[in-house]
């Protein structure tokens, strides 16, 4: 099964993003928005993971928490990725605490490595997924979301809890 690393982001924070999100979410029917309930802080993708390295993989990461401190963030700008005239993903940008949250990621790696083949790393930029492209060209209006977006969105969350979660791979 495919598995990511994930920081969980609290209900109230959900809830304001999706209520700050609406007026763009409904002027883009076309993009494929994330459920409420799917929000997520991905901190490491593990790609695909036998079953029988599932529970060392959550044992290793037991004891990354417990060397960490809860993180403060905060919703912050928006901003995309891919191609800026046809944007594959609409994201919220993180502030706050990034640096032990980059402490955090480093570490989950670190732990991860010895038991799953992890990809290449990539500097890591805290942000939230709130919506994909449903063409792998992207989206034109998603650029327009950032923009219309450009004052940020406001939320601030203390992140407190991670993660192993499943990745599915959607269609269009």
């Amino acid at each position: 099964m495919r598995l990511f690393l994930a920081g969980v982001v609290p209900d109230a924070v959900k809830q304001t993003l999706h209520a700050q999100l609406e007026p763009v979410r409904a002027a883009t029917p076309q993009a494929r928005w994330l459920p409420e309930d799917s929000l997520h802080l991905t901190l490491v993708f593990l790609g695909s993971v036998p079953d029988a390295v599932v529970l060392p993989l959550q044992a290793a990461f037991g004891g990354v928490c417990g060397r960490h401190h809860a993180v403060q963030l905060v919703l912050g700008g928006v901003e995309t990725f891919g191609p800026p005239r046809a944007p594959r993903v609409l994201a919220t940008t993180l502030a706050g605490n990034v640096e032990e949250l980059h402490a955090l990621v480093s570490d989950a790696r670190g732990a991860a490595e010895p038991l799953v083949p992890l990809e290449a790393e990539r500097p890591f930029r805290p942000h939230l997924t709130v919506a994909r492209a449903r063409s792998s060209h992207g989206d034109l209006l998603l650029g327009r979301c950032r923009s219309a977006l450009v004052r940020g969105l406001e939320g601030a969350f203390v992140l407190r809890e991670i993660a192993l979660m499943k990745s599915e791979t959607l269609p269009g």
